[in-house]
Protein backbone atom coordinates (compact mmCIF):
# COMPACT_ATOMS: atom_id res chain seq x y z
CA UNK A 1 0.00 0.00 0.00
CA UNK A 2 1.25 3.47 -0.91
CA UNK A 3 2.24 5.52 2.15
CA UNK A 4 1.17 9.14 2.77
CA UNK A 5 2.00 11.45 -0.18
CA UNK A 6 4.31 8.94 -1.75
CA UNK A 7 5.56 9.20 -5.32
CA UNK A 8 3.98 6.57 -7.56
CA UNK A 9 3.36 5.71 -11.19
CA UNK A 10 -0.15 6.43 -12.37
CA UNK A 11 -0.70 2.81 -13.43
CA UNK A 12 0.25 1.57 -9.95
CA UNK A 13 -2.38 3.73 -8.22
CA UNK A 14 -5.17 3.79 -10.80
CA UNK A 15 -6.60 1.21 -13.20
CA UNK A 16 -6.59 2.31 -16.84
CA UNK A 17 -9.30 0.81 -19.06
CA UNK A 18 -10.30 -1.88 -16.55
CA UNK A 19 -11.65 -5.08 -18.08
CA UNK A 20 -15.44 -5.52 -18.10
CA UNK A 21 -17.63 -7.91 -20.09
CA UNK A 22 -20.63 -7.01 -22.23
CA UNK A 23 -22.53 -9.30 -24.59
CA UNK A 24 -22.41 -8.10 -28.20
CA UNK A 25 -25.84 -7.29 -29.53
CA UNK A 26 -27.24 -6.71 -26.06
CA UNK A 27 -28.80 -3.36 -25.10
CA UNK A 28 -27.04 -1.34 -22.42
CA UNK A 29 -26.75 2.23 -21.20
CA UNK A 30 -24.47 4.26 -23.45
CA UNK A 31 -22.69 7.57 -22.83
CA UNK A 32 -21.67 9.35 -26.03
CA UNK A 33 -19.02 12.03 -26.41
CA UNK A 34 -21.87 14.44 -27.15
CA UNK A 35 -23.27 13.76 -23.66
CA UNK A 36 -20.20 15.31 -22.01
CA UNK A 37 -19.96 19.04 -21.38
CA UNK A 38 -16.58 20.70 -20.75
CA UNK A 39 -15.46 20.17 -17.15
CA UNK A 40 -18.98 19.18 -16.02
CA UNK A 41 -18.91 16.25 -13.63
CA UNK A 42 -21.96 14.28 -14.75
CA UNK A 43 -23.00 13.38 -18.31
CA UNK A 44 -25.91 15.48 -19.58
CA UNK A 45 -27.75 12.41 -20.85
CA UNK A 46 -27.43 8.80 -21.97
CA UNK A 47 -29.26 6.35 -24.17
CA UNK A 48 -29.94 2.61 -24.19
CA UNK A 49 -28.33 1.15 -27.29
CA UNK A 50 -27.06 -2.08 -28.83
CA UNK A 51 -23.46 -2.90 -27.91
CA UNK A 52 -21.18 -3.67 -30.85
CA UNK A 53 -17.96 -2.37 -29.32
CA UNK A 54 -16.50 0.59 -27.49
CA UNK A 55 -15.23 1.46 -24.05
CA UNK A 56 -16.87 -0.28 -21.09
CA UNK A 57 -17.33 1.14 -17.60
CA UNK A 58 -19.08 0.83 -14.24
CA UNK A 59 -20.42 3.31 -11.72
CA UNK A 60 -17.57 5.23 -10.12
CA UNK A 61 -15.39 5.19 -13.23
CA UNK A 62 -14.08 8.37 -14.84
CA UNK A 63 -14.28 8.86 -18.61
CA UNK A 64 -11.65 11.07 -20.25
CA UNK A 65 -11.81 11.96 -23.95
CA UNK A 66 -8.51 10.96 -25.57
CA UNK A 67 -9.05 12.50 -29.03
CA UNK A 68 -8.57 16.08 -30.21
CA UNK A 69 -10.32 18.49 -29.74
CA UNK A 70 -12.50 16.78 -27.12
CA UNK A 71 -9.55 16.24 -24.77
CA UNK A 72 -8.43 19.87 -24.95
CA UNK A 73 -12.06 20.99 -24.52
CA UNK A 74 -12.31 19.25 -21.15
CA UNK A 75 -14.71 16.42 -21.93
CA UNK A 76 -14.41 14.38 -18.73
CA UNK A 77 -17.12 12.87 -16.55
CA UNK A 78 -17.78 10.73 -13.49
CA UNK A 79 -20.12 7.79 -14.16
CA UNK A 80 -23.09 7.52 -11.80
CA UNK A 81 -25.95 6.39 -14.08
CA UNK A 82 -25.63 2.63 -13.48
CA UNK A 83 -26.63 0.19 -10.76
CA UNK A 84 -23.82 -1.32 -8.69
CA UNK A 85 -23.31 -4.38 -10.91
CA UNK A 86 -24.34 -2.84 -14.23
CA UNK A 87 -21.84 -2.26 -17.04
CA UNK A 88 -22.32 0.53 -19.58
CA UNK A 89 -20.44 1.49 -22.72
CA UNK A 90 -19.44 4.46 -24.81
CA UNK A 91 -17.11 5.77 -27.47
CA UNK A 92 -13.85 3.99 -28.22
CA UNK A 93 -12.30 7.46 -27.75
CA UNK A 94 -12.81 7.34 -23.97
CA UNK A 95 -10.02 6.46 -21.56
CA UNK A 96 -11.64 4.76 -18.56
CA UNK A 97 -10.06 5.32 -15.12
CA UNK A 98 -10.89 3.51 -11.87
CA UNK A 99 -9.42 3.65 -8.39
CA UNK A 100 -7.49 0.67 -7.06
CA UNK A 101 -9.04 -0.76 -3.91
CA UNK A 102 -7.33 0.55 -0.78
CA UNK A 103 -5.06 2.83 -2.80
CA UNK A 104 -7.18 5.39 -4.64
CA UNK A 105 -10.70 6.74 -4.23
CA UNK A 106 -12.90 6.86 -7.34
CA UNK A 107 -14.08 10.43 -6.85
CA UNK A 108 -10.50 11.55 -6.16
CA UNK A 109 -9.52 9.89 -9.46
CA UNK A 110 -12.09 12.07 -11.26
CA UNK A 111 -10.51 15.22 -9.84
CA UNK A 112 -7.05 13.91 -10.63
CA UNK A 113 -8.20 13.65 -14.28
CA UNK A 114 -9.03 17.37 -14.16
CA UNK A 115 -5.59 18.31 -12.86
CA UNK A 116 -3.82 20.58 -15.38
CA UNK A 117 -0.62 18.55 -15.02
CA UNK A 118 -2.42 15.31 -15.93
CA UNK A 119 -4.19 16.94 -18.87
CA UNK A 120 -0.91 18.36 -20.15
CA UNK A 121 0.64 14.88 -20.05
CA UNK A 122 -2.30 13.61 -22.14
CA UNK A 123 -2.16 16.47 -24.65
CA UNK A 124 1.61 16.35 -25.13
CA UNK A 125 1.44 12.60 -25.77
CA UNK A 126 -1.07 12.93 -28.62
CA UNK A 127 -0.18 11.19 -31.88
CA UNK A 128 -1.96 10.62 -35.18
CA UNK A 129 -3.06 12.49 -38.27
CA UNK A 130 -4.44 16.04 -38.17
CA UNK A 131 -7.83 16.15 -36.52
CA UNK A 132 -7.54 12.54 -35.29
CA UNK A 133 -4.73 12.78 -32.75
CA UNK A 134 -5.10 10.71 -29.61
CA UNK A 135 -3.48 10.68 -26.17
CA UNK A 136 -1.18 7.69 -25.65
CA UNK A 137 -1.96 5.27 -22.82
CA UNK A 138 1.72 4.54 -22.10
CA UNK A 139 2.43 8.22 -21.36
CA UNK A 140 -0.47 8.32 -18.92
CA UNK A 141 0.41 4.99 -17.31
CA UNK A 142 4.00 6.08 -16.65
CA UNK A 143 3.23 9.54 -15.32
CA UNK A 144 4.75 9.88 -11.86
CA UNK A 145 2.85 11.90 -9.25
CA UNK A 146 2.29 12.15 -5.50
CA UNK A 147 -0.78 10.67 -3.85
CA UNK A 148 -1.97 10.93 -0.20
CA UNK A 149 -3.53 8.17 1.89
CA UNK A 150 -7.01 7.19 0.81
CA UNK A 151 -8.58 8.88 3.85
CA UNK A 152 -7.21 12.26 2.81
CA UNK A 153 -8.18 11.55 -0.78
CA UNK A 154 -11.78 11.15 0.36
CA UNK A 155 -11.63 14.42 2.30
CA UNK A 156 -10.28 16.27 -0.74
CA UNK A 157 -12.90 14.68 -3.00
CA UNK A 158 -15.69 15.58 -0.58
CA UNK A 159 -14.64 19.23 -0.44
CA UNK A 160 -14.35 19.58 -4.21
CA UNK A 161 -17.61 17.67 -4.68
CA UNK A 162 -19.41 20.14 -2.41
CA UNK A 163 -18.58 22.89 -4.91
CA UNK A 164 -19.62 20.76 -7.88
CA UNK A 165 -22.89 19.88 -6.12
CA UNK A 166 -23.75 23.58 -5.86
CA UNK A 167 -22.75 24.13 -9.48
CA UNK A 168 -24.98 21.27 -10.62
CA UNK A 169 -27.91 22.56 -8.54
CA UNK A 170 -27.58 25.96 -10.21
CA UNK A 171 -27.50 24.30 -13.63
CA UNK A 172 -30.60 22.26 -12.86
CA UNK A 173 -32.42 25.41 -11.72
CA UNK A 174 -31.33 27.22 -14.88
CA UNK A 175 -32.43 24.35 -17.11
CA UNK A 176 -35.89 24.60 -15.53
CA UNK A 177 -36.00 28.39 -15.90
CA UNK A 178 -34.88 28.23 -19.52
CA UNK A 179 -37.51 25.59 -20.26
CA UNK A 180 -40.17 27.95 -18.88
CA UNK A 181 -38.96 30.79 -21.12
CA UNK A 182 -38.82 28.47 -24.16
CA UNK A 183 -42.35 27.22 -23.49
CA UNK A 184 -43.69 30.79 -23.38
CA UNK A 185 -41.78 31.76 -26.55
CA UNK A 186 -43.12 28.72 -28.42
CA UNK A 187 -46.67 29.43 -27.27
CA UNK A 188 -46.59 33.08 -28.40
CA UNK A 189 -44.36 33.05 -31.48
CA UNK A 190 -44.43 29.50 -32.90
CA UNK A 191 -47.82 27.99 -32.04
CA UNK A 192 -49.63 31.37 -31.77
CA UNK A 193 -51.74 30.06 -28.87
CA UNK A 194 -53.08 33.49 -27.78
CA UNK A 195 -54.33 34.20 -31.32
CA UNK A 196 -56.02 30.83 -31.62
CA UNK A 197 -57.70 31.35 -28.24
CA UNK A 198 -59.05 34.79 -29.21
CA UNK A 199 -60.19 33.51 -32.61
CA UNK A 200 -62.18 30.82 -30.83
CA UNK A 201 -63.64 33.34 -28.36
CA UNK A 202 -61.54 32.16 -25.39
CA UNK A 203 -59.37 34.13 -22.98
CA UNK A 204 -55.70 33.15 -23.62
CA UNK A 205 -54.55 30.84 -20.84
CA UNK A 206 -52.51 32.45 -18.05
CA UNK A 207 -52.60 35.89 -19.68
CA UNK A 208 -54.00 39.15 -18.31
CA UNK A 209 -56.40 41.23 -20.37
CA UNK A 210 -53.86 43.95 -21.23
CA UNK A 211 -51.41 41.40 -22.64
CA UNK A 212 -54.16 39.53 -24.50
CA UNK A 213 -55.20 42.80 -26.13
CA UNK A 214 -51.81 42.99 -27.88
CA UNK A 215 -52.63 39.90 -29.98
CA UNK A 216 -54.96 39.87 -32.98
CA UNK A 217 -57.92 37.50 -33.14
CA UNK A 218 -57.46 36.47 -36.78
CA UNK A 219 -54.84 34.84 -39.02
CA UNK A 220 -53.72 35.62 -42.53
CA UNK A 221 -52.00 33.53 -45.19
CA UNK A 222 -48.26 33.96 -45.79
CA UNK A 223 -45.37 32.09 -47.39
CA UNK A 224 -44.83 30.49 -43.97
CA UNK A 225 -48.47 29.43 -43.67
CA UNK A 226 -50.97 31.03 -41.31
CA UNK A 227 -49.54 33.88 -39.20
CA UNK A 228 -51.29 36.36 -36.87
CA UNK A 229 -53.02 39.16 -38.78
CA UNK A 230 -50.82 42.25 -38.98
CA UNK A 231 -47.58 40.39 -38.35
CA UNK A 232 -45.08 40.28 -41.23
CA UNK A 233 -42.86 37.76 -43.00
CA UNK A 234 -39.41 39.27 -43.58
CA UNK A 235 -35.83 38.08 -44.18
CA UNK A 236 -34.05 37.38 -40.90
CA UNK A 237 -31.53 40.13 -41.70
CA UNK A 238 -34.33 42.69 -41.75
CA UNK A 239 -35.43 41.76 -38.24
CA UNK A 240 -32.03 41.18 -36.59
CA UNK A 241 -28.63 42.88 -36.68
CA UNK A 242 -25.92 40.31 -37.48
CA UNK A 243 -22.21 40.92 -36.86
CA UNK A 244 -19.96 38.25 -38.31
CA UNK A 245 -16.75 37.64 -36.38
CA UNK A 246 -13.25 38.24 -37.69
CA UNK A 247 -10.05 36.68 -36.37
CA UNK A 248 -7.12 38.96 -35.48
CA UNK A 249 -3.53 37.63 -35.79
CA UNK A 250 -2.81 34.69 -33.53
CA UNK A 251 0.01 36.54 -31.75
CA UNK A 252 -2.58 38.93 -30.25
CA UNK A 253 -4.21 36.11 -28.23
CA UNK A 254 -3.33 35.29 -24.63
CA UNK A 255 -4.69 33.51 -21.56
CA UNK A 256 -3.33 35.94 -18.95
CA UNK A 257 -6.09 38.56 -19.11
CA UNK A 258 -4.52 41.14 -21.44
CA UNK A 259 -7.03 42.91 -23.67
CA UNK A 260 -10.68 41.97 -24.09
CA UNK A 261 -12.29 38.51 -23.71
CA UNK A 262 -12.15 36.77 -27.10
CA UNK A 263 -14.13 33.84 -28.48
CA UNK A 264 -12.91 32.30 -31.71
CA UNK A 265 -15.77 29.81 -31.87
CA UNK A 266 -18.00 27.78 -29.57
CA UNK A 267 -15.20 25.92 -27.75
CA UNK A 268 -15.84 27.86 -24.54
CA UNK A 269 -19.65 27.80 -24.70
CA UNK A 270 -21.29 26.68 -21.49
CA UNK A 271 -24.98 26.45 -20.45
CA UNK A 272 -25.85 30.07 -21.28
CA UNK A 273 -22.67 32.16 -21.14
CA UNK A 274 -19.18 31.36 -22.50
CA UNK A 275 -16.32 30.60 -20.14
CA UNK A 276 -13.74 33.40 -20.23
CA UNK A 277 -10.41 31.81 -21.23
CA UNK A 278 -8.75 33.66 -24.13
CA UNK A 279 -8.15 37.41 -24.47
CA UNK A 280 -7.17 39.54 -27.45
CA UNK A 281 -5.13 42.75 -27.54
CA UNK A 282 -6.10 43.74 -31.10
CA UNK A 283 -9.79 42.84 -31.56
CA UNK A 284 -11.63 43.72 -34.77
CA UNK A 285 -15.23 42.54 -34.33
CA UNK A 286 -17.28 42.84 -31.16
CA UNK A 287 -20.38 41.57 -29.38
CA UNK A 288 -22.28 43.65 -26.85
CA UNK A 289 -23.39 42.48 -23.44
CA UNK A 290 -26.60 40.52 -24.07
CA UNK A 291 -25.93 39.72 -27.74
CA UNK A 292 -26.68 36.17 -28.81
CA UNK A 293 -23.52 34.35 -29.96
CA UNK A 294 -24.12 31.85 -32.77
CA UNK A 295 -21.53 29.40 -34.03
CA UNK A 296 -21.24 29.81 -37.83
CA UNK A 297 -18.52 27.22 -38.36
CA UNK A 298 -18.72 23.58 -37.46
CA UNK A 299 -20.66 22.91 -35.43
CA UNK A 300 -23.10 25.43 -36.95
CA UNK A 301 -25.87 26.68 -34.69
CA UNK A 302 -24.49 26.32 -31.17
CA UNK A 303 -25.78 29.24 -29.11
CA UNK A 304 -24.65 31.24 -26.08
CA UNK A 305 -25.17 34.78 -24.83
CA UNK A 306 -22.46 37.40 -24.23
CA UNK A 307 -22.40 38.27 -20.54
CA UNK A 308 -20.03 41.20 -21.17
CA UNK A 309 -18.58 43.12 -24.14
CA UNK A 310 -16.24 40.75 -25.97
CA UNK A 311 -14.44 40.17 -29.27
CA UNK A 312 -15.55 37.45 -31.67
CA UNK A 313 -13.55 35.45 -34.20
CA UNK A 314 -14.62 34.06 -37.55
CA UNK A 315 -16.33 31.06 -35.96
CA UNK A 316 -19.05 33.23 -34.38
CA UNK A 317 -21.70 35.80 -35.20
CA UNK A 318 -23.28 38.24 -32.74
CA UNK A 319 -27.04 38.71 -33.20
CA UNK A 320 -29.43 41.26 -31.69
CA UNK A 321 -33.07 42.06 -32.55
CA UNK A 322 -33.38 45.53 -34.05
CA UNK A 323 -35.80 46.40 -31.27
CA UNK A 324 -33.09 45.40 -28.75
CA UNK A 325 -34.97 42.42 -27.29
CA UNK A 326 -32.15 40.23 -25.97
CA UNK A 327 -34.36 37.40 -24.64
CA UNK A 328 -36.44 37.39 -27.82
CA UNK A 329 -33.23 37.20 -29.86
CA UNK A 330 -31.74 34.35 -27.84
CA UNK A 331 -34.90 32.25 -28.03
CA UNK A 332 -35.45 33.07 -31.72
CA UNK A 333 -31.99 31.65 -32.48
CA UNK A 334 -32.78 28.61 -30.32
CA UNK A 335 -35.82 27.86 -32.49
CA UNK A 336 -33.80 28.09 -35.74
CA UNK A 337 -32.16 24.70 -35.18
CA UNK A 338 -33.62 23.21 -38.37
CA UNK A 339 -32.23 26.10 -40.42
CA UNK A 340 -28.76 25.79 -38.87
CA UNK A 341 -28.79 22.02 -39.39
CA UNK A 342 -28.90 22.55 -43.17
CA UNK A 343 -25.51 24.29 -43.11
CA UNK A 344 -24.01 21.89 -40.61
CA UNK A 345 -24.64 19.01 -43.01
CA UNK A 346 -23.31 20.82 -46.11
CA UNK A 347 -19.69 21.17 -47.23
CA UNK A 348 -17.00 18.64 -47.97
CA UNK A 349 -15.53 18.63 -44.45
CA UNK A 350 -16.87 21.33 -42.16
CA UNK A 351 -20.22 23.11 -42.13
CA UNK A 352 -20.29 26.90 -42.30
CA UNK A 353 -22.79 29.72 -42.51
CA UNK A 354 -22.11 32.97 -44.40
CA UNK A 355 -23.66 36.34 -43.53
CA UNK A 356 -25.71 36.25 -46.73
CA UNK A 357 -27.05 32.81 -45.80
CA UNK A 358 -27.74 33.95 -42.24
CA UNK A 359 -29.68 37.01 -43.36
CA UNK A 360 -31.77 35.13 -45.91
CA UNK A 361 -34.37 32.85 -44.28
CA UNK A 362 -37.91 34.15 -43.95
CA UNK A 363 -39.12 34.66 -40.38
CA UNK A 364 -42.36 35.85 -38.85
CA UNK A 365 -41.95 39.35 -37.39
CA UNK A 366 -44.37 39.97 -34.50
CA UNK A 367 -45.75 43.37 -33.57
CA UNK A 368 -43.20 45.40 -31.59
CA UNK A 369 -45.49 45.76 -28.57
CA UNK A 370 -45.81 41.97 -28.31
CA UNK A 371 -42.01 41.54 -28.26
CA UNK A 372 -41.70 44.30 -25.65
CA UNK A 373 -44.27 42.61 -23.42
CA UNK A 374 -42.48 39.27 -23.82
CA UNK A 375 -39.23 40.92 -22.71
CA UNK A 376 -40.94 42.31 -19.60
CA UNK A 377 -42.29 38.90 -18.62
CA UNK A 378 -39.08 36.96 -19.28
CA UNK A 379 -36.66 39.53 -17.80
CA UNK A 380 -36.98 38.20 -14.20
CA UNK A 381 -36.32 34.66 -15.49
CA UNK A 382 -33.23 35.82 -17.39
CA UNK A 383 -32.01 37.78 -14.38
CA UNK A 384 -32.23 34.68 -12.18
CA UNK A 385 -30.42 32.59 -14.79
CA UNK A 386 -27.68 35.23 -14.98
CA UNK A 387 -27.31 35.38 -11.18
CA UNK A 388 -27.09 31.59 -10.99
CA UNK A 389 -24.54 31.47 -13.81
CA UNK A 390 -22.38 34.16 -12.23
CA UNK A 391 -22.41 32.21 -8.97
CA UNK A 392 -21.56 29.05 -10.92
CA UNK A 393 -18.60 30.75 -12.60
CA UNK A 394 -17.36 31.96 -9.19
CA UNK A 395 -17.69 28.48 -7.67
CA UNK A 396 -16.00 26.86 -10.68
CA UNK A 397 -13.10 29.33 -10.43
CA UNK A 398 -12.73 28.51 -6.72
CA UNK A 399 -12.79 24.78 -7.45
CA UNK A 400 -10.20 25.16 -10.21
CA UNK A 401 -7.96 27.21 -7.91
CA UNK A 402 -8.20 24.76 -5.03
CA UNK A 403 -7.87 21.58 -7.09
CA UNK A 404 -4.15 21.69 -8.00
CA UNK A 405 -3.21 22.96 -4.55
CA UNK A 406 -5.14 20.21 -2.78
CA UNK A 407 -3.89 17.45 -5.08
CA UNK A 408 -0.28 18.55 -4.69
CA UNK A 409 -0.41 18.87 -0.89
CA UNK A 410 0.36 22.60 -1.07
CA UNK A 411 -3.00 23.24 0.62
CA UNK A 412 -4.60 20.92 3.16
CA UNK A 413 -8.33 20.35 3.58
CA UNK A 414 -8.93 22.41 6.79
CA UNK A 415 -7.43 25.55 5.23
CA UNK A 416 -9.23 25.00 1.92
CA UNK A 417 -12.52 24.53 3.77
CA UNK A 418 -12.08 28.00 5.28
CA UNK A 419 -11.73 29.43 1.75
CA UNK A 420 -14.95 27.70 0.67
CA UNK A 421 -16.88 28.96 3.69
CA UNK A 422 -15.57 32.47 3.13
CA UNK A 423 -16.71 32.37 -0.50
CA UNK A 424 -20.17 31.13 0.56
CA UNK A 425 -20.54 34.11 2.90
CA UNK A 426 -19.51 36.48 0.08
CA UNK A 427 -22.04 34.96 -2.34
CA UNK A 428 -24.79 35.07 0.29
CA UNK A 429 -24.10 38.73 1.07
CA UNK A 430 -24.11 39.60 -2.63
Amino acid sequence: MISEWEDTLFKDAIEINPSYTLKKGGRFKKISMANLEPFVRRPSNYEVAKFNGGSKFKNGDTLVARITPCLENGKTCYVDILTDEEVGFGSTEFIVLRGREGISDNVYVYYLALLPEFRNICIKSMMGTSGRQRAQIDAIANWRFRIPKIGEQKEIATLLSSLDDKIELNRQMNATLEAIAQTLFKSWFVDFDPVWAKKEGRQPFGMDADTAALFPDEFEESELGLIPAGWRVVPLGEEFNITMGQSPPGNTYNEVGQGIPFYQGCRDFMFRYPLRRVYCTAPTRFARDGDTLVSVRAPVGNINMAIEPCAIGRGLAAVRHKGDGRSYTYLSMTFLKDFFAIFESHGTVFGSLSKKDFQGPSVCAPATEVINRFEQIVEPIDSQIENNELETLTLAALRDTLLPKLLSGELRVPTATESVLSQEVTLHDA
